[in-house]
């Protein structure tokens, strides 16, 4: 057995998250992990949209770009840390660009080496909850729940849509 079938057989049926904003390489990620077995949740290109796919799914890990659309994605890493989500930045953030209280997240540089991915959704593994007094909830806030959407709003509906071909 080669050592892409070993990363294949630990990736197949895992289901993780996948937050990036640039239509393309969301694509071809999704679809990378998609062909090697994974459920993929995603992908999302705001942390907005991130929390309503994410709801209180069992999550294998998740892959964020630390930059959507101008909004910094380390809430969510918060909210993942506290479920006990193992998380792999995918970013062309250099590391001391990183808020220094995430540098410890794994990071992959773009441009994205696929078979790299993969290696870093194999070693996915359940991590403890971080110790919070309560149980923490996506966070969603109330001005982007307003009646009308917004433009980041209807870009990640979209994007949605055309990705899952319901546009």
């Amino acid at each position: 057995m080669n050592p892409n079938e070993d990363t294949a057989s630990d990736i197949a049926g895992k289901c993780v998250l996948v937050v990036e904003d640039d239509y393309v390489l969301a694509r071809e990620v999704c679809n990378d992990l998609k062909s090697h077995g994974v459920h993929v949740l995603g992908p999302a290109p705001t942390v907005h949209y991130a929390n309503l796919i994410i709801g209180k799914r069992r999550l294998d890990g998740a892959i964020l770009d630390i930059k959507l659309f101008g909004e910094e994605v380390y809430e969510l890493v918060d909210v993942l840390t506290a479920r006990g989500v193992p998380i792999v930045f995918a970013t062309a953030y250099q590391d001391d660009r990183i808020d220094a209280r995430y540098r410890s997240v794994d990071t992959l540089h773009k441009p994205l080496d696929l078979a790299h991915l993969r290696r870093k959704v194999a070693a996915f593994r359940p991590q403890a909850p971080s110790n919070l007094r309560q149980p923490v909830e996506p966070v969603i806030r109330p001005s982007v729940m307003r009646s009308s959407e917004t433009v980041q709003d209807r870009w990640a509906r979209l994007l949605f849509e055309v990705m899952h071909g319901n546009a």
